[in-house]
């Protein structure tokens, strides 16, 4: 009497299911992620056509950052820490103020997102910006 062998079958893991379960939980967290949007600066720029507004002197506050990194505040110079300060002061004085911010082409761009800073932080409503050489 012969006896028959059984045939072993080797393991096995079924993957087809798994790729299921790795498809839903990318899904599922992309989602449930919270996706950040930079707003960047909010600036309302003059549409085709308009012509440029003509200003009186006295209702402008002119910034100005050197290609040193210095600043100055309608030509008298100024620290960054005393530029807030004088802004606030002269915005008291004239409130409807636009505030012209004239930055040097070589100027560092630390410079400028700083003054930047204190023009937003001294609550000027009203900003020009300028930019390229120094006159």
């Amino acid at each position: 009497m012969r006896i028959a062998r059984r045939r072993s079958s080797s393991p096995e893991i079924s993957l087809v299911s798994t790729s299921d379960v790795a498809f839903l939980l990318l899904i599922f967290f992309l989602s449930t992620a919270a996706l950040s949007v930079e707003r960047g600066l909010l600036l309302e720029l003059p549409r085709a056509g308009d012509s440029p507004a003509v200003l009186p002197a006295s209702r402008i506050v002119s910034v100005g950052v050197a290609a040193d990194g210095s600043f100055d505040l309608d030509g008298t110079p100024v620290s960054a820490d005393a530029l807030r300060a004088a802004l606030l002061a002269r915005l008291g004085s004239v409130p409807d103020s636009v505030v012209r911010l004239r930055v040097d082409s070589a100027a560092p761009y630390a410079a400028f997102v700083s003054a930047l800073d204190q023009v937003k932080l001294s609550g000027a409503r009203q900003l020009s910006l300028e930019s390229g050489p120094r006159p």
